[in-house]
């Protein structure tokens, strides 16, 4: 006689029959092969990011068409939606130095995280990425203080006096002697007192297209000075004289300085650093100008105050001999001889 089946082992019939159901389910599921289009990015980086760089150094976005099992597909979705990390030199990634074109489809085919996912990549939207890669050049550099539009008293400390910089190779053969400068704003800075400022250091300009490719370290440096002013002095011992006519005058009239007057001795000037230093180092040529335009000059000897005078931007006259900052010059005016008319 057969035994009844209890209530117990119909329940486990019913399991077990559901887990074989779920299992036959997943094994499908995992078979049926399907097709998808996958947005994401990847991103190149170097295999030692000391002594090199690969640009482009930011991400590149993509398009994938992918074909698999779902739970392929979604786990090649979970990797390029986050991000993929390219290293070159694995991947079929060129890590020797210059500039390289790829085949996306290729790159991805043979990284080990898009080959776990079980994935088939079909096509890829950009199909090539173009890169390049370069040596990068480490050296101890010094830090030049630039405080522009002002006078200090004694020496500038800087701490630390020299960082290290590195940057790619082309760049260094590009530019001659390298300094890193620590610029100070001083505009908001008390005169007279011991000054300590903390500043960012900052690359030569002739840098500037491999600036996101340099490195500072430490970035920052602390500048130590007494300030005296926010702009500077300077005595020039003579400035010229220049005579300002127009064209037309010029033809008529003759004007020539009187002994004594053709330049202003004892001149004093104040202004921006900058621009005391174009005057002391010749680069700018200043001249106390009487501007005879426009105006009927008279003929012979007379007086003329100076109507302006030509300086560097910023820079002013305290003094200018014994005739304040706008003396009076003796010049001499004669009717220049005209040809005769044929």
């Amino acid at each position: 006689m057969k035994k009844k089946p209890t209530w117990r082992s119909e329940a486990l019939n019913m399991v077990a029959a559901a887990i074989i159901a779920l299992l036959v389910w997943a094994y499908a599921n995992d078979r049926t092969r399907e097709a998808a289009s996958v947005s994401g990015t990847l991103r190149l980086s170097p295999s030692d990011p000391r002594v090199q760089f690969v640009e482009p150094a930011t991400a590149v976005t993509l398009a994938v068409e992918v074909r698999g099992s779902r739970r392929a597909i979604e786990t090649f979705e979970d990797a390029v939606r986050t991000g993929l990390s390219l290293s070159i030199g694995t991947d079929g990634l060129s890590a020797d130095n210059g500039s390289h074109v790829v085949s996306l489809k290729d790159v991805l085919a043979s990284n080990p995280t898009v080959a776990a996912s079980g994935a088939e990549v079909v096509r890829v939207r950009p199909e090539t990425l173009r890169y390049e890669a370069g040596a990068l050049i480490t050296e101890q550099v010094p830090v030049a203080a630039v405080l522009p539009n002002t006078a200090v008293r004694g020496q500038i400390a800087i701490d630390p006096p020299v960082v290290s910089v590195t940057l790619p190779e082309a760049a260094r053969k590009a530019i001659g002697a390298l300094t890193v400068d620590a610029a100070v704003e001083t505009r908001n800075l008390e005169p007279g007192k011991p000054q300590q400022v903390d500043v960012e250091l900052r690359l030569p300009e002739a840098l500037s297209r491999w600036k996101e490719l340099c490195r500072v370290v430490p970035p920052r440096a602390r500048v130590s000075f007494e300030l005296l002013s926010a702009s500077s002095d300077y005595t020039a011992a003579r400035v010229g004289v220049r005579i300002a006519m127009t064209p037309d005058e010029a033809n008529r009239w003759e004007v020539t300085p009187e002994p004594g007057s053709e330049a202003i001795t004892d001149v004093t000037f104040t202004g921006p650093r900058a621009g005391i230093d174009a005057l002391t180092s010749g680069t700018f040529t200043p001249a106390a100008v009487v501007d005879l335009g426009g105006t009927a000059p008279r003929i012979g000897t007379g007086s003329y105050a100076v109507t302006f005078w030509h300086l560097p931007e910023g820079v002013t006259i305290t003094k200018a001999g014994t005739g304040g900052t706008s003396p009076v010059l003796n010049l001499r005016v004669m009717p220049r001889e005209q040809a005769p008319r044929r």
